[in-house]
């Protein structure tokens, strides 16, 4: 059930909040009050697409708040570790400069989760939906519905089923395209896998080949560089380091002799003077291991330009050369044996199309063990809409395996008595259609047991007896779930156990909606506006007086 609504900054909604309650919810208002806006907004938050222009002119952002009570558990609820009867807080934020952000009880998801799980919270049946029932692929989603969770439980297994059969096919086709270009595919990868294990690729190419060419390449330089630091340190001419050392040593030696305070420099001079003899003689084992070997020289340069060259056609390292090189060979692999993997593949294709196939009939069956039922309760529902005459029933024909199965179907009906049955898009009126379409949310509601239906409109081109007999339609399902309608009906509107009332302000630099809850004599006025028209008459209040009492004694 929906608690409470509350929007910010959105279109010409400032700051609304609205708590309704169980039974029949009613919300009336003159012409562009806001009421559709109301909807809008509370689409948004439920799921739909953002539209950042709803944000209110000269503000940031906008915000909408659902908070709904679910005392029924479900598979939705329990993915999000929610429990039933806990509060579930739905929360949407647009702004100008970044992504809108959905939020269920503080933590951020997305758009796809949000509308999965009020999909068994609320339902919005808007004026313009009935058209939708017009359409063949709705109509087969609404008997799915109608079926139950089994049948939900097998599309979805046949939907994976029919994905992967979609995805091996395509696999199959792009793989036979390649029969004329088979031989010379063999020839490239053969080349390129035997240039790739001719090179024998090891971690040394990757890491250290480059370094022991640079050095073998600057050897001479090198060598001349180490001798001149070693000449530094050990030529005994006057002013090498090891000779001033040795100076140094021997005055700090002499002062020792006569102050033991200075002990721990003298000391270190020593440790100074053996490291750097240690230093010399490293220097000059180093240099004389240093190699003068043009061989070498020529080997590591043709190794270093092999590698690169490599590195240049299958990747920028050793190990994605490796990898490649794999991948290659597994290629190489499939087109030498191409009528075995062919046959291979197209005996996968075979038992996938099998099972799909096996479900789309069990999906089928159900389609039309399902139907006997709709059609009798479908039948119920527009005898109580005074569609007295009507006739329903489902037509089904065989179709190729596709991405909802095997059953191409339509509703049919018939208004009349001696007419044909005909498509439900070719024969019912716009107030018929509006009716069916009523009807059907019935049933499903129900059937899937959502507390909370929202009808935005949908007593549009209805009056008299037929608005009558639809507000007791709408008045009669209110009784064991919540239900909101935006209604101009006196009919509807005079059977309200909740009535709001949206209202539009303006100024010379704002315009405001807001809305506000009715009392009795609040209800018995706007009944009479609706009755009357803009001249609030007694007729039209005694009316409205009359209309109110009679919805409470039905009620």
């Amino acid at each position: 059930m929906l608690l409470e609504l509350s929007i910010k900054n959105f279109a010409i909604i400032e700051d609304l909040r609205v708590e309704f309650g169980k039974g029949l919810n009613v919300l009336t208002g003159e012409t562009g009050s806001g009421k559709s806006i109301i909807i809008d907004a509370l689409s948004m938050v439920l799921g739909q697409r953002t539209n950042k222009d709803v944000i209110k002119k000269g503000k940031d952002y906008a915000y909408i708040e659902a908070i709904f009570t679910c005392y029924d558990s479900f598979d939705e609820i329990e993915e999000l570790d929610f429990e039933a009867g806990e509060l579930i807080i739905i929360s949407k934020e647009i702004k100008l400069d970044r992504p809108a952000i959905s939020k269920i009880n503080g933590r951020t998801v997305n758009n796809s989760t949000v509308m999965k799980l009020t999909s068994k919270l609320i339902d919005i049946f808007a004026q313009h939906e009935s058209v939708s029932l017009m359409a063949n692929e709705n109509q087969r989603e609404m008997l799915d519905i109608f079926a139950g969770k089994e049948q939900r439980n097998l599309i979805e297994a046949y939907t994976e089923e029919f994905e992967k059969l979609k995805k091996l096919q395509s696999e199959l086709k792009e793989k036979s395209s390649l029969e004329n270009d088979r031989e010379r595919e063999i020839d490239l990868l053969k080349y390129q896998v035997q240039e790739i294990e001719d090179a024998n690729l090891t971690q040394y190419d990757d890491e250290e080949l480059e370094e022991d060419f640079k050095k073998l390449d600057n050897s001479t330089d090198i060598i001349k560089e180490l001798s001149k630091a070693t000449l530094i340190l050990k030529n005994y001419d006057e002013g090498s380091v090891e000779q001033l050392i040795d100076e140094v040593v021997s005055s700090l030696a002499y002062v020792y002799k006569f102050d033991s305070a200075i002990e721990e420099e003298y000391r270190e001079s020593e440790d100074l003077r053996y490291r750097l003899r240690d230093l010399a003689a490293n220097l000059e084992s180093y240099t004389q291991r240093i190699e003068l070997d043009p061989e070498r020289f020529s080997y590591l340069e043709s190794r270093l330009n092999l590698v690169n060259s490599l590195k240049k056609k299958y990747g920028r390292t050793v190990d994605d050369i490796n990898k490649f090189f794999v991948e290659i060979n597994d290629r190489l692999e499939f087109l030498e044996n191409f009528e075995k993997n062919l046959q291979k593949l197209e005996l996968e294709i075979s038992k996938v199309e099998k099972k799909a196939r096996e479900l789309a009939v069990l999906i089928s069956a159900n389609r039309k063990k399902a139907t006997k039922l709709l059609e009798s309760k479908v039948r119920d529902e527009l005898i109580e809409l005074s569609i007295k005459n009507a006739e329903f029933r489902v037509d089904f024909n065989e179709k190729e395996l596709s991405k909802d199965g095997i059953d191409r179907l339509e509703f049919m009906i018939k208004t009349n008595l001696g007419e044909d049955f005909k498509p439900l898009a070719k024969t019912a009126s716009g107030g018929e259609m509006s009716r069916i379409m009523l009807g059907f949310k019935s049933i499903l509601a129900q059937r899937d047991n959502i507390q909370t239906l929202i009808f935005d409109e949908i007593d549009t081109g209805i009056s008299g007896k037929t608005a009558m007999l639809v507000g007791k339609k709408i008045k009669n399902l209110s009784k064991d779930r919540q239900i909101i309608a935006i209604s101009h009906l006196q009919q509807i509107v005079s059977l309200a156990d909740h009535h709001y009332l949206i209202e539009k302000t303006s100024s010379e630099l704002n315009t405001i909606s807001t809305v506000r809850k009715l009392n009795r004599e609040e209800r018995v006025n706007e009944l009479a506006r609706l009755i009357g028209g803009m001249e609030i008459t007694d007729t039209a209040i005694d009316a409205a007086r009359e209309l109110i009492s009679k919805g409470e004694i039905n009620g």
